[in-house]
């Protein structure tokens, strides 16, 4: 045994093996965690800004309550909007990392509701109903405006521009590490 690892070559590929092992075990631990803290920017924030998950879920309860409101007066593609909004509130309840996939969700929640928007408003509301739309409507409006504002993307953008190159892309895909995602 001692002459095996006393040969050159056996010594290279060991030295090889242990510092490609390590360049792994580093990357799976402390990149890992530093895309983690990145990409949970998205369900919190320590600067004081709501985080995009928060206005996610609140434009999901103005959306909502255009659904209603649209079912009411019978306008179409509510039962659409109503099942992504829904869509959007349970990858929010796992906590998904996905945010592509929320985006894309929202995306398509966001356009089913400015039709309903529309079409109620050439309907004749009751007063009750014209209080509730208009305030469904400003705060679906907030919410969007606040998640186009949002600083998250600003940083999982200067991560990505930081990080996304060669050996740092390999290293991760070889060690299952997932890089954030912007919400974009």
């Amino acid at each position: 045994m001692k002459k095996v690892l006393s040969n050159p070559t056996v010594a290279m590929i060991l030295a090889v093996v242990v510092v490609l092992g390590t360049m792994l075990l580093s990357t799976k631990i402390e990149f890992g965690k530093k895309c983690d803290q990145t990409a949970e920017g998205f369900y919190t924030r320590t600067d004081g800004e709501v985080p995009i998950a928060d206005r996610l879920r609140e434009f999901c309860g103005a959306a909502e309550t255009m659904v209603l409101l649209g079912q009411r007066y019978e306008v179409s593609g509510t039962d659409e909007a109503y099942e992504k909004a829904e869509t959007v509130l349970n990858l929010l309840r796992q906590k998904s990392t996905d945010t592509e996939a929320l985006f894309s969700v929202y995306s398509e929640l966001l356009s089913d509701t400015f039709a309903i928007e529309s079409a109620l408003t050439r309907l004749e509301l009751s007063e009750e109903d014209r209080i509730v739309y208009s305030s469904a409507q400003h705060e679906a409006a907030e919410a969007k405006a606040a998640m186009d504002a949002s600083s998250y993307n600003v940083e999982v953008r200067a991560f990505l521009n930081r990080y996304r190159h060669f050996p740092t892309t390999l290293l991760a895909a070889l060690t299952g590490v997932k890089m954030p995602q912007l919400f974009a």
